[in-house]
């Protein structure tokens, strides 16, 4: 292992809901549903809100209407600024938001 590393590291994204983030929060994790898509920017809907979530990289991967999880810097503005998407189809929302609300 490498003694001298010096290199990169962010802050950890902490998971939120959408109605629960605030402009002081500083990256996020956010799992809903892709509702909304155009050039470099995604609209996503977790059940407590809607939020858009601006990418520089592409998004043609992922369809409207499917499970997503983004991950970002929460911006003044009130938008994300995606890091990274992850489609998660498969992932049982439901039952995910019934053991989180618990």
């Amino acid at each position: 292992m490498q003694d001298d590393f010096r290199g990169f590291r962010r802050f950890p994204a902490v998971e939120k809901r959408i109605g629960e983030i605030t402009s002081e929060d500083g990256r996020v994790s956010v799992i809903g549903t892709l509702i909304d898509k155009g050039e470099g920017k995604i609209t996503v809907d977790d059940g407590s809100g809607t939020i858009e979530v601006m990418f520089d990289g592409n998004i043609e991967n992922i369809q409207v209407g499917k499970p997503v999880r983004v991950i970002g810097k929460v911006s003044p503005d009130g938008f994300i600024a995606g890091e990274a998407i992850q489609d998660f189809s498969g992932f049982n929302i439901q039952l995910y938001k019934e053991l989180s609300s618990k």
